[in-house]
């Protein structure tokens, strides 16, 4: 069990990135029609954002939201000290896609850029690494950026009904400022891996392709004993209620998952938002996500959420943080 504590760094903008194509499970050819309403009703999911424009990958999108964010933040390219980019997606094994942007924008050389492979759980490892990082740098003030995020249809085998009704293509771009004169908490981590669950979810080859594989039994027992524990012992580090956080925003997995997880831990449906019915799994980028999509300034009672990402790996990671950005936007549709 690894808990840790962040002091300064704090998110302050906030843009995700969805493609306008949509698919409706609904109206989805592979599941029989006497099907679909109950495939909506345990999912939670009925469209999906797919990228229908196979030459633009996730690097692509990752771009389309640094730019809305540093104009929106009014940032200038040479304040960014760190580039994160954490996909499973990449459209080509290397150079890094953190190296890409860095050179497709014409960042200065005193940046810091890689990437992580690293899926459902991605948000939080990566914001995590990121705030860490950000202690190191011989700077009073520093900034960086965090992308998280898949085309996650491009792992996906049309005729799987396991995987195609539940995976979307989304990513959203983080931006997090450090000031080394704030020494308060701003953020406490509990992350966690099972690796015998490792088979849960996973990618095989079919003819020079990787196709995403699950094994939906398995990740529900997985989640259901992880997610709970690892949250309840995060808040009890953090010396924390559960009634102390303005919302908790778990990854968007599917609809049976989160909504057993939220009735092990007693939490109001008012405080877990989801954006499973319009947007579907989304991978890294879920959390982010929902909370464009949810957070409020007007609703602010601690100042605080509790966000915890779960699946590939077998990963969990909790975070509670200080979450006032001055950004803080719906999905851009592209």
């Amino acid at each position: 069990m690894a808990l840790a504590q962040i002091s300064g760094t704090e998110i302050v903008g906030l843009v995700s990135v969805v493609p306008k194509n949509t698919e409706d499970n609904l109206l989805l050819s592979i599941v029989p029609l006497e099907e679909r309403e109950a495939l909506l009703t345990h999912t939670g999911i009925r469209y999906r954002k797919i990228n229908d424009n196979t030459e633009l990958g996730v690097k692509h999108f990752f771009k389309k939201g640094i730019e809305s964010l540093l104009q929106e933040l009014d940032w200038q390219k040479d304040s960014i000290d760190i580039i994160v980019c954490v996909t499973q997606t990449p459209q080509i094994a290397i150079p890094s896609i953190a190296c890409q942007i860095h050179g497709d924008f014409g960042f200065n050389t005193e940046v810091l850029c890689y990437d992580i492979n690293s899926g459902c759980s991605g948000f939080v490892y990566g914001l995590h690494t990121v705030s860490a990082l950000m202690q190191t740098v011989f700077k009073k003030n520093v900034r960086a950026l965090l992308c998280c995020g898949d085309v996650s249809s491009q792992l996906i085998e049309n005729i799987d009904r396991a995987t195609r009704p539940i995976f979307s293509d989304a990513v959203s771009v983080i931006g997090l400022e450090l000031n080394k004169d704030n020494t308060e908490a701003t953020g406490y981590f509990n992350l966690e891996t099972a690796g015998k669950g490792q088979q849960v979810i996973y990618s095989e080859t079919i003819d020079n392709k990787q196709y995403m594989r699950l094994n939906g039994i398995d990740i529900f027992n997985y989640s259901l004993k992880m997610v709970p524990k690892n949250i309840s012992t995060l808040l009890n580090c953090a010396n924390k209620e559960v009634d102390f956080c303005d919302l908790f925003v778990f990854h968007q997995a599917n609809k049976l998952i989160n909504e057993a997880i939220r009735k092990k831990l007693n939490l109001p449906e008012s405080k877990v938002p989801s954006s499973l019915y319009h947007f579907g799994n989304t991978a890294s980028a879920s959390i982010p996500l929902t909370l464009g999509l949810n957070w409020a300034p007007t609703n602010l009672q601690s100042g605080w959420v509790l966000v915890s990402g779960f699946g590939v790996g077998f990963s969990v990671a909790s975070a509670l943080i200080r979450f006032n950005p001055k950004v803080c936007l719906a999905p851009l549709q592209i």
